[in-house]
């Protein structure tokens, strides 16, 4: 989904070939979301994104419990030192939410995951995070096992 946020910065993106699960995600923040940086798992092992944006503001860690995933991404956008940037975050969980990061100040938007999971991220950055979005995994629809006969071992006659 998205991204959502302004039109500056540079394509960033994840691979997101066999990615299980989000394991930790770094925030930058201050008066605007500064930057981004995700470790994922991919086929049991763990890898990092790239910093997306800037060096500036203060750093923040969100570590996610193998059983947690994140259920939706709320934020706002806005113009921020003469640009449109992510002014702010917040990573709700299927256990608890995480954020705000940034000033809850401007457009207000939401990245929900709709009955799945975010498993990943994409996004616009320069010397900020200009814009964000997400890769969903939907749940697999539960289907009720069939009823089993009662007695397996009763002849079946073929119909005609």
């Amino acid at each position: 989904m998205g991204p959502c946020g302004g039109g500056g910065g540079h394509d960033r993106d994840m691979d997101m070939r066999g990615v299980n699960r989000v394991v930790k995600v770094v925030v930058r923040h201050g008066d605007t979301v500064d930057a981004i940086s995700v470790l994922y798992e991919r086929n049991g092992r763990e890898e990092w994104t790239d910093l997306w944006g800037g060096q500036g503001g203060t750093l923040a860690e969100i570590c996610l419990q193998p059983d947690e995933h994140f259920t939706s991404v709320v934020g706002h956008y806005g113009e921020f030192d003469g640009s449109f940037t992510v002014r702010s975050l917040t990573f709700v969980g299927n256990r608890r939410s995480f954020g705000p990061y940034g000033q809850e100040d401007g457009v207000p938007f939401a990245l929900p995951a709709a009955g799945g999971k975010i498993l990943g991220f994409h996004a616009r950055s320069g010397r900020r995070l200009d814009a964000l979005g997400t890769y969903v995994k939907m749940a697999a629809e539960k289907v009720p096992a069939r009823r089993r006969m009662a007695d397996k071992s009763a002849p079946t006659t073929p119909r005609s």
